[in-house]
């Protein structure tokens, strides 16, 4: 199936300041089967058409799905439900979910193949491995060739290319480079603007965004920047209506308020939150961690 795509392509290619050449390389396409598309002499495939449209930021979620067959319409959903749960940081049927989707024809589509090659990595490092950073590189570099750390904020990401970053940033914290793990989340949240991805990836990527800033600066100990990013993070959940990261929140907020010696009540309060809003959310299980905890670490009983 071929999409009509001349004039859409070539107007926001435009409107956006981008050269043939920049656009190429993001479609993972040669300069002169770009320039034959804008001219209309011939087609664009679907999926560049929608690997296109979510670099370019524009939703498509409304109307590609047409496009599909049944068995593409399955793998699409396995790899839309293995990014949810990764993102919620649940990986118990990771591995079984991959292992279909590399079995069928959109494990070839460029975006799909690299998120698959992130998730694995992710997976089967758990963080632990010295070797993880290039590892991510290496991912990175699928989309970004010249990847560059210190270019973040003048990026236009993607979905991918952020959550690879910010497992890159959770490696420089765990090898001790707080300092410059901070300003990598920093920077992608100074360039949020610039993100390349539909409301709906958005709606994950920004809670995302401060919710790693917030637990890599509470980690260092840097408790009142931490309890900023919180509030942000909190902000962003709630913009988006993704509440599940709230209860995290809340606890991390409990915790630099115990740290910085305030009154029990203050971090009291927010623990006592941050259970009822787990269980509201539907996080059974979160909801009794945090009670154990709060009793566990802060001897506070959690009515």
């Amino acid at each position: 199936m071929k999409a009509n795509s001349a004039d859409i392509i070539k107007s926001i290619r435009k409107e956006m300041g981008l050269s043939q050449e920049d656009m190429a390389e993001q479609l993972f396409i040669s300069i002169r089967q770009l320039a034959r598309i804008e001219s209309g002499e011939v087609g664009m495939d679907v999926w560049q058409f929608i690997n296109a449209m979510e670099l370019l930021g524009s939703p498509t979620e409304d109307f590609w799905l047409l496009y599909l067959d049944s068995g593409e319409y399955s793998s699409y959903r396995d790899y839309k439900h293995l990014k949810r749960r990764l993102s919620n940081g649940d990986v118990s049927e990771a591995k079984e979910i991959i292992a279909d989707i590399e079995k069928s024809l959109l494990a070839k589509q460029p975006m799909v193949k690299q998120f698959i090659s992130y998730a694995k990595t992710v997976i089967e490092n758990c963080m632990k491995s010295d070797g993880m950073m290039d590892d991510l590189l290496e991912v990175m570099y699928i989309s970004r060739p010249g990847f560059e750390e210190g270019k973040i904020s003048e990026y236009r990401m993607t979905y991918n290319e952020i959550f690879i970053a910010l497992a890159m940033a959770e490696c420089l914290y765990i090898t001790g480079e707080h300092n410059r793990s901070i300003s990598m989340v920093q920077s992608m949240i100074n360039g949020r603007q610039r993100v390349r991805a539909s409301e709906g990836d958005k709606a994950i990527l920004f809670p995302s965004l401060y919710f790693t800033l917030s637990r890599v600066l509470k980690n260092a100990g840097k408790y009142k920047e931490a309890l900023r990013a919180c509030d942000n993070a909190i902000e962003a959940c709630r913009e988006y209506n993704n509440l599940r990261n709230i209860p995290e929140m809340l606890f991390f907020m409990a915790d630099c308020y115990h740290k910085l010696g305030e009154e029990e009540h203050i971090y009291k309060t927010h623990l006592v939150r941050a259970y009822h809003v787990a269980y509201a959310v539907g996080k059974n299980k979160t909801a009794i961690n945090i009670k154990e905890d709060a009793l566990k670490y802060y001897d506070v009983i959690v009515p």
